[in-house]
């Protein structure tokens, strides 16, 4: 099908290893592998027809994001998922030896997102121990052109709200493009969520725990963003992912961000 929404996907990602201390001096790391969270998401929304995605773990996000808006613009809709600002703001080109001794300078990828919405874009932050303020505040995107183009203010500290015993959602728009066809009363608990507020201006489709905010959306210039305030994946995520409506809910929120809803 042709004019598919071209998504960019960033996040998600990690790796995992085991440390071995067999004594003071021999310390050895074994069985290194690479663990792709974002498998449950991935595969909800890249078997749809109209939908087309590229994936970009962190690692890779920090050398081959796109530098330019002309190059970013080339997606309808960028989703930031367990990124922190630092993979986005920095380049590995500052650190390169052959570099020294020449000026250098580089496009300013967070500032491009903000004006990838503002000239009619798509930009969604899901939530995670790097995104929004995220852990010790450390993922950082308090305070950044990103943040201004998002439906929510974010902490200026640690912003996890962690909830083992399941959280519950309360969706306020039932009737809202993103959340149709979808039986929320079956929705599962959440095992925790990043903890942001509610900008004046936008709109507000559900809560979890306390009344804090869990989905969002606005219009920014004549783009649009979204805000899942959990993550779509493992840990908090890992009963949403199961869920029978998981795949119904990510596809709508993608077709509402690039316009075909």
């Amino acid at each position: 099908m042709e004019n598919k929404i071209k998504v960019l996907y960033v996040g998600d990602s990690g790796t995992m290893a085991l440390t071995y201390v067999g004594s003071p001096f021999w310390v050895e790391q074994k069985n290194l592998e690479v663990w792709n969270f974002a498998l449950p998401l991935l595969n909800a929304i890249k078997n749809d027809p109209e939908i087309s995605v590229t994936y970009m773990p962190t690692w890779e996000a920090y050398k081959n994001f796109p530098k330019t808006i002309e190059e970013l613009s080339q997606y309808d809709v960028l989703v930031l998922s367990d990124v922190e600002y630092d993979t986005l703001i920095y380049y590995p080109e500052f650190y390169t030896t052959s570099k020294y001794g020449e000026f250098i300078t580089m496009p300013n990828r967070v500032k491009n997102i903000r004006e990838f919405v503002k000239k009619g874009k798509g930009l969604a932050m899901l939530g995670g121990w790097q995104s929004f303020a995220g852990k010790y505040g450390h993922a950082l995107w308090q305070g950044t052109p990103v943040e201004e183009a998002l439906p929510v203010k974010m902490l200026d500290r640690d912003d996890r709200v962690e909830t083992p015993e399941g959280a519950s959602i309360r969706v306020l728009k039932e009737d809202h493009p993103i959340m149709k066809n979808i039986d929320w009363k079956s929705v599962p608990p959440l095992l925790g969520y990043n903890k942001v507020f509610f900008k004046e201006g936008a709109e507000l489709l559900a809560t979890v725990g306390d009344k804090d905010v869990l989905i969002a959306v606005q219009r920014f210039g004549d783009g649009r963003s979204f805000v899942f305030a959990s993550d779509p994946a493992p840990h908090w995520g890992i009963n949403f992912m199961k869920w029978k409506y998981y795949e119904t809910f990510w596809k709508q929120v993608v077709k509402w961000l690039g316009k075909a809803l």
